[in-house]
């Protein structure tokens, strides 16, 4: 968007030049990366040649110097002096006593004053009137079309906006990339997707052509109008080229995202693993995400680093899920010793019976069996196991491994009621049988 749109009528008077919306404010005509803020664009109007001069009327003595005096009044602060300045220059003088040079330049100055005290429908219709003066500079023209398009932007009246920005298309002269951009801006909140996309390739090509730099805001519009097309290949070809400009978090998480849309795993993780090594991840969705891609792309023990290190810092919150996800990690890991702290914390701060389940299994896999035990007994005492049967199998291994046999035996044949069970209990039911047997042979032999 270019940095001001003051006309130009007063160009021949001294001091500061009149700046009129300089620096529209960057929030009110930029797309926000958190897509919250949305701005947009159009097609643009076929350019007609720019009449290059034009014969106007001549601007007064008396009437610059009652301008002169209210822009001086104005710079000064005294907006309501100003305005009073030019009252009289009209009720005194009559519109009818100003020829159309000077109508026009008044009028400019009307919408000046009246931006100043944030009258914004004052504003335009002045800057209308300056349109209605025939035979004004072509500059003045010009410059009034692109003013009022941006008035109308800020106000959010969009469609007069894409008005404004055709009309002033027809008589600009190299009309430079932020036209376009702007055009965009209005067509996307008008939800004219194609022409705003239209709109802000131009921009994109004519600042290249240029030799200018496209500013960060038109990748984020093209990126949210890709995304809305569902164009996921340029969405990702767009976040690659924030990336290489701007290598911020928000790029390196939306890229990743867009990646594993396009089922694009491998750059999923690196994407967000450039982030989290640059300490760029410290919430806990993002490091649980990290994580998950580890998991994935089957390293379990760098998930496990990334969600031991993130509930040390109190990043990730203590629950029972975490401390599984972490305890699972482990496990994967061949880290027995350490998976089982993480599990057994993660049952504790369970309701229901599951975790203790798993707990048993890893107990019984790292031949704890007093430990694994303990954990099935407190698994079938809490409940709401999906396979009591497989926890009652695992209490009859760790049993009989702490040679009890009976108790053992009695848990295999309440897991043999289970048909799922029922297989693996007989078999070991039989085993204990027969080690019953020798054990009673031996004995009697030795007696």
């Amino acid at each position: 968007m270019a940095s001001t749109v003051w006309n130009k009528g007063f160009a021949a008077l001294p001091g500061a030049l009149l700046v009129l919306l300089a620096q529209v404010g960057a929030q009110q005509l930029c797309i926000s990366l958190d897509l919250e803020l949305n701005c947009g664009g159009v097609a643009m109007a076929a350019e007609a040649p720019v009449e290059k001069t034009r014969k106007t009327p001549a601007l007064r003595n008396e009437v610059y110097e009652q301008l002169a005096k209210a822009q001086e009044l104005s710079e000064a602060g005294n907006v309501n002096e100003a305005l009073t300045i030019l009252d009289k220059l009209r009720d005194s003088q009559g519109r009818r006593a100003l020829n159309s040079y000077e109508l026009a330049n008044m009028y400019n100055f009307y919408a000046f004053v009246y931006y100043q005290r944030e009258q914004y429908g004052k504003t335009i219709d002045a800057y209308k009137k300056v349109l209605q003066q025939p035979d004004i500079p072509v500059a003045m023209e010009t410059s009034t079309y692109y003013s009022l398009a941006q008035l109308y932007f800020v106000t959010e009246n969009y469609d007069q906006a894409i008005r404004y920005l055709k009309d002033w298309f027809r008589v600009a002269e190299n009309p430079q990339p932020d036209a376009y951009v702007l055009l965009a801006q209005a067509y996307y909140q008008t939800k004219q997707f194609d022409p705003a996309l239209r709109n802000i390739e131009k921009a994109m090509a004519l600042a290249k052509q240029k030799g200018k730099q496209p500013r960060e805001n038109w990748f984020l519009l093209q990126r949210v109008l890709y995304y809305d097309k569902g164009d996921m290949k340029k969405v990702a070809s767009v976040l690659e080229e924030l990336l290489r400009r701007w290598p911020r978090k928000e790029y390196w998480t939306q890229a990743s995202g867009i990646y594993g849309e396009l089922k694009d795993e491998g750059r999923q993780l690196v994407a967000l693993e450039t982030a989290y090594v640059a300490g760029m991840l410290s919430r806990e969705q993002e490091l649980l995400n990290m994580a998950y891609l580890y998991l994935g792309a089957d390293t379990p023990y760098r998930a496990a680093k990334v969600l031991q290190q993130a509930i040390d810092r109190k990043q990730i919150a203590a629950t029972s899920k975490n401390f599984e996800l972490l305890g699972n990690a482990l496990r994967s890991s061949q880290e027995l010793e350490r998976a089982i702290p993480a599990m057994a914390r993660a049952a504790e701060l369970s309701d229901s019976g599951e975790l203790w389940a798993r707990l048993a299994n890893v107990y019984l896999d790292s031949d704890n069996y007093a430990g694994a035990a303990d954990a099935a007994r407190t698994a079938l005492g809490k409940g709401q196991l999906r396979r009591p049967d497989s926890t009652r199998i695992v209490l009859g291994m760790a049993l009989f491994n702490l040679d009890k046999l009976p108790e053992a035996r009695e848990q295999f044949v309440r897991a043999a009621t289970d048909e799922r069970s029922e297989k693996i209990a007989s078999d070991w039911i039989k085993y204990l049988d027969n080690e019953e047997q020798r054990r009673q042979s031996l004995k009697d032999g030795l007696s």
